[in-house]
């Protein structure tokens, strides 16, 4: 009997022993088993708040970072003595080490970016705030830029929301860095890290696109553009797109406006546009004109002219500013012109001379 009870003694001390080895092997502040409190937590740096945020759930679901420009939406789960983190989609496994000084205060180490954040807690999430932010590309008298370190900040793409039709020019400031441009209808619902997977860029690198308003416009930067202090520097620069006087573009062309149609170096007609779908024409010798709808796709066009019914195929140059209309009965090459400060609510074909 007392050696049984002298075995249940020993048990006893050894698991306490075990207990106490296990508690002198954690770090001061470190708990790989700790979540983060339910509220919004700060970004920063020297002190001071970067304007970026986190906010996390009691359920460790739903949550989102916000870097005052875009926000995602993210998952996190504790994997041992790892935190991982799914930024965007359920498949991305992004690692970090986390360590907690006390419950309003930590360091994040992410693995995959040799990044550390400290992050405040600043307290709890607005219920009725939506988290994802938009950015709305408004040009106005200042190009957009694009850096590489927001893209990066941002799982290396950047979201913007197109805020008026227009022919925008997308410049890189370098050539070692990869710039793509994806055009999307709607917001793409996946990771956008994974866009390059599920849709083809509309444009790589420099060049120019025509943009309808409320397009969502996804800018994805090359790996290449972090490997360095240098490299990080690289931008994209958004701007409208300038024609050159020389060379009068569909996208130039088709804008509110009037321009001239020139036939064998003769003013035949006059194309006046309301906007860049509707107008009408009005025939230089003063005989008429005709209403007309206008589909655009880049060098590209279709008009309808008088009904809808109607199919004339346009195809443009590039450097001569001519248009050749398929027309029912004929086949027609036009020379275009733009008619300076011409107001197409009141324009009228200039009198015979």
């Amino acid at each position: 009997m007392k050696r049984i009870i002298a075995i249940v003694l020993c048990l006893i001390l050894a698991g306490s022993c075990l207990a106490v080895l296990s508690a002198c092997g954690k770090q001061e502040g470190e708990s790989a088993e700790k979540t983060f409190k339910s509220g919004v937590w700060a970004v920063v740096e020297n002190g001071e708040e970067t304007g970026a945020t986190y906010t996390f759930t009691d359920s460790m679901k739903e949550c989102s970072y916000d870097n005052g420009t875009t926000a995602i939406g993210f998952d996190y789960e504790i994997q041992g003595n790892d935190y991982v983190f799914h930024m965007g989609a359920a498949d991305d496994n992004t690692t970090a080490n986390v360590i907690f000084t006390d419950d309003d205060n930590c360091t994040v180490a992410w693995a995959d970016r040799g990044v550390t954040e400290t992050l405040k807690y600043i307290g709890e999430a607005d219920a009725t705030e939506n988290t994802e932010t938009e950015r709305r590309m408004i040009i106005n008298s200042e190009p957009v830029v694009i850096t590489a370190k927001e893209s990066f900040d941002n799982a290396g793409v950047t979201e913007l929301i197109c805020d008026a039709t227009e022919t925008y020019s997308f410049t890189k400031s370098d050539d070692s860095t990869t710039w793509k441009v994806f055009v999307l209808d709607e917001k793409f619902a996946d990771g956008a890290r994974y866009l390059a997977q599920a849709q083809e860029p509309a444009l790589e690198g420099d060049g120019t696109l025509k943009i309808e308003e409320g397009k969502y416009i996804y800018i994805l930067c090359s790996e290449s553009a972090f490997t360095g202090d240098a490299a990080s520097e690289a931008t994209l620069t958004i701007d409208y797109a300038v024609a050159d006087d020389e060379d009068i573009t569909p996208d130039r062309l088709f804008t509110k406006g009037v321009w001239s149609a020139s036939v064998d170096g003769k003013i035949d007609t006059y194309f006046i546009f309301d906007d860049d779908a509707n107008g009408r024409t009005e025939r230089a010798d003063g005989t008429g004109g005709t209403p007309f709808t206008c589909e655009q796709n880049g060098y590209d066009a279709v008009f309808h002219f008088g009904s809808a019914d109607d199919v004339t195929n346009a195809k443009f140059s590039t450097g001569d500013n001519t248009g050749t209309f398929e027309f029912a009965d004929k086949t027609v090459v036009y020379t275009f012109e733009a008619v300076a400060d011409a107001d197409p609510a009141t324009f009228e074909v200039p009198a015979a001379q």
